[in-house]
């Protein structure tokens, strides 16, 4: 049995060669969603958001991993529990500066990959939006949250008007 085992070990692919290892770790997934990097300026927010749900409407707003039996639809419930929760911020940033808000910001954020983790159809839409970089690289003083929220709104607005379900 140790000789098996020997030769089993012998005849497995070199991974300690530096080369081999990228490869190894860094196969390329076919099935990954890459997020998309929007310029969102103040005169292209609405149309990148109306190009993002359109693409999304002709998957009828349902993602399914090639891997995956589950498929998941993005709900009218769901954009607008993401909605709401940017409509907060938006609120506060009348009365507070954007240091005051760095906290709530943030928690925004994990919620935005904490829905995407929780659903398929969100993790599309987070991910073609360009949502986490936008809220990690854009944002950064409460006239570019401003314009986020923004962003989120007109997501909602062109999701309802393409004909997103209930």
């Amino acid at each position: 049995m140790y000789m098996k085992l020997e030769r089993w070990v012998n005849e497995m692919p070199d991974y300690t060669n530096s080369t081999n290892r990228s490869q190894y770790n860094q196969a390329p997934r076919n099935n990954e969603l890459t997020e998309q990097i929007m310029t969102f300026t103040d005169e292209s927010y609405v149309d990148e958001a109306e190009s993002v749900i359109k693409e999304f409407a002709k998957l009828n707003f349902k993602y399914q991993r090639s891997n995956e039996r589950r498929t998941d639809e993005l709900t009218t419930s769901q954009i607008r529990n993401l909605l709401t929760l940017t409509s907060n911020i938006y609120d506060e940033t009348k009365t507070k500066e954007f240091s005051q808000l760095l906290d709530k910001f943030s928690y925004l954020r994990i919620q935005f990959v904490y829905q995407s983790g929780r659903n398929r159809a969100v993790e599309y839409l987070v991910k073609r939006a360009g949502i986490i970089h936008i809220l990690t690289n854009k944002v950064n003083d409460n006239k570019s949250l401003i314009r986020f929220c923004r962003y989120m709104e007109a997501l909602v607005a062109y999701f309802k008007y393409y004909g997103g379900a209930e």
